[in-house]
């Protein structure tokens, strides 16, 4: 896996390890043996002489797997590649929290984040799952091919004019002005929001609609004499919603970094910086776009799966909550009370 091979060819990972070799290799030849490969086992099992017996066949079988050119010893990168061998730590979880939790090494900040990466990176992408329930993303593209061809644009767009009927405000998702537009947005949000859906289920939908719910919304309080079509919305919220199981999943996660940084660019690049630059140009929606990516990033937050949460990230869930509804109930105040002939 990608991953393994990051972690083995990462130098602080490498010290890490090398400091847990080093506690095996008694006799610091250079080589761990397999009796003290099960002396080190034992010594940091809790009931090591209840469980002796029962423990002694798993350490034999996990110490002849990775004795790779089987000379009965295992050197330092065959060490390497056991502790940070995924189907290890998923076979044996018990026994490598010995490992990184019982070993007495000397104890700093940095063995601390060490200890975490080693034991928790990785883990979000293992709930990517191919699940038969996953058919949200695909159901609602096919919905919108659908509405696209029988032709129903006049009852599910978002018209300024008629307003009082609030179905719109979501509803104009499903429509889309031509067959460019409509299949642009529907291989965009299979492509960014199917893996969502891989391991956030149904709260991906719901970001879709409220991305949808906001894109209308910031439409019609700042340009309130132009009409809304098509899904972009929800797809610049599908795009806020991995920043925001980046950061809510920030320990969990291979490549957290990379991914905020794929994912945030983007978002500054296209929504923001075209929204400053162009407002709305032509029949592109940029405000709209706008809504939806700050709805997705806020709703996100809120709703998305939370691998392991801390308490930065408790902190994080209010402030967004709170933002959302704020922001949310300003906007519906704003469409209520200004007037509807005012200059877009």
């Amino acid at each position: 896996m990608v991953a393994h091979k990051l972690l083995i060819k990462n130098d602080s990972v490498r010290v890490y390890c090398k400091s847990i070799f080093d506690k095996c290799d008694k006799d610091q030849d250079g080589f761990v043996s397999l009796e003290e490969f099960k002396e080190f086992v034992k010594s940091n099992e809790q009931a090591a002489a209840k469980n002796a017996e029962p423990l002694t066949p798993m350490i034999v079988n996990v110490y002849q797997r990775f004795d790779h050119n089987h000379d009965d010893k295992i050197d330092f990168e065959e060490f390497l590649d056991m502790l940070t061998n995924p189907g290890f730590m998923r076979e044996f979880s018990n026994l490598a929290s010995r490992y990184i939790k019982f070993l007495v090494v000397p104890v700093s900040r940095k063995t601390v984040r060490l200890r975490r990466m080693h034991t928790i990176t990785g883990l979000y992408e293992e709930e990517i799952k191919c699940r038969p329930a996953a058919v949200g993303m695909l159901a609602l593209s096919l919905l919108q091919i659908v509405f696209f061809y029988a032709d129903v644009k006049d009852a599910l767009t978002f018209r300024y004019d008629k307003r009082a009927e609030i179905w719109r405000y979501v509803t104009y998702m499903f429509v889309h002005t031509d067959e460019y537009h409509l299949y642009f947005n529907v291989v965009t949000q299979i492509a960014v929001g199917l893996p969502l859906e891989m391991v956030h289920g149904w709260r991906v939908l719901v970001i879709y609609c409220a991305g949808a719910l906001g894109g209308s919304l910031f439409q019609s309080v700042i340009y309130p004499n132009e009409n809304l079509v098509g899904g972009s919305a929800g797809v610049h919220s599908f795009f806020t919603a991995h920043v925001a199981t980046v950061i809510m999943n920030w320990r969990e996660i291979s490549h957290p970094l990379a991914q905020l940084l794929l994912f945030g660019t983007f978002t500054l690049c296209d929504p923001v910086y075209r929204y400053v630059k162009f407002g709305n140009m032509g029949q592109v929606s940029y405000v709209s776009h706008l809504g939806g990516a700050v709805c997705g990033l806020l709703v996100g937050v809120n709703i998305l799966r939370n691998l392991k949460e801390t308490r930065a990230e408790n902190i994080i869930w209010w402030i967004s909550i709170f933002a959302y509804f704020g922001l949310m109930t300003t906007f519906i105040f704003l469409e209520l009370l200004l007037p509807r002939d005012r200059d877009g």
